[in-house]
């Protein structure tokens, strides 16, 4: 799928919730499906507002996580494609690994290209990767890696006992800050980023998909704790994420801080209970992967 422009995401949203999709236990081999914008804007005043529905200082360039929400209207088109085998509604987000290369500039155009690729299948579920990179004439400069579980049928999930409870920060855990998780959130975040996933805006649509009541998007927990007091990220990293538990709404969440192994590592958790939603880390990309041009310390 190519496109001159970036489509509308939120138009994708009937196909996506009622296309049929086969039953997970019969899907075989998956289609790798590929969909790219050729010129795609880093629009100022959305830069802007994600920042501020985030927490991230506008003034302080592109915020890493912000080409994701460039990446959602792609990310519809696949799922709501016909070709896509998984219900959509029922994925998982697992984990997220973005790399910043380049350097990103308010104003300057760029080429987009999504894939949902290599499937593999876990102990829970099948899983894949939604890989999405920023690209120009000097390489590419914004990377990013989704990975998404859609969960077995209960008859052929392996039996491995009880699933482990989320892990709690340290003790000696820096509080950075608390905030209150709310539906009003959550709606500032979809008008932003284009994501209506409906588990995310009301509760009986949530309920509906199984869940107890509306979540958070994963990413805006991300970008919210990376943005306060926002870290630098070291030369050649990438960013690592582990979504645990997510965030039922209404919560009274905080972000917290810690090194661990010589990584400082952010995490959003629950104040009540002290369980970790997510938790997220710089590491060292793999010896012999070189940079392009232009490579900058990466705003958060």
């Amino acid at each position: 799928m190519r496109y001159a422009r970036l489509p509308s995401g939120l138009a994708c949203y009937p196909r996506v919730v009622l296309t049929d999709r086969p039953a997970l236990e019969t899907v075989q081999e998956p289609a790798e499906i590929h969909a790219r914008v050729d010129r795609v804007v880093l629009d100022e005043s959305l830069i802007r507002r994600y920042a501020q529905t985030c927490g991230f200082d506008p003034g302080h360039g592109v915020p890493v996580t912000f080409p994701h929400v460039l990446a959602m209207p792609l990310h519809l088109k696949i799922f709501a494609s016909a070709a896509f085998a998984l219900k959509p509604m029922g994925l998982i987000h697992l984990s997220n690994v973005i790399e910043m290369p380049g350097a990103l500039h308010p104003g300057k155009s760029f080429q987009l290209d999504v894939s949902a690729r290599n499937y593999r299948h876990l102990d829970a579920g099948l899983a894949f990767d939604m890989d999405s990179q920023l690209s120009n004439h000097e390489g590419v400069v914004w990377r990013e890696t989704c990975v998404f579980m859609s969960r077995w049928p209960e008859s052929m999930q392996r039996a491995t006992g009880r699933p482990p409870r989320p892990p709690k920060a340290p003790k000696d855990a820096e509080v950075l800050c608390e905030i209150n998780a709310d539906l009003r959130k959550t709606w500032d975040y979809a008008r932003v980023s284009k994501d209506f996933n409906p588990i995310h805006l009301n509760d009986r649509a949530a309920r509906f998909f199984g869940l107890r009541g509306a979540i958070s998007h994963g990413m805006w927990s991300l970008a919210r704790s990376l943005a306060e007091r926002p870290l630098l990220a070291p030369l050649g990293a990438r960013l690592e994420t582990q979504f645990l538990t997510p965030v039922q709404l209404p919560a009274r969440v905080n972000v917290k801080q810690w090194m661990a192994e010589g990584e400082t590592k952010r995490a959003m958790c629950d104040v009540r209970t002290g369980r970790v939603h997510m938790y997220a880390y710089w590491t060292q990309r793999p010896v012999g992967v070189s940079d392009p041009p232009n490579n900058e310390k990466a705003p958060v």
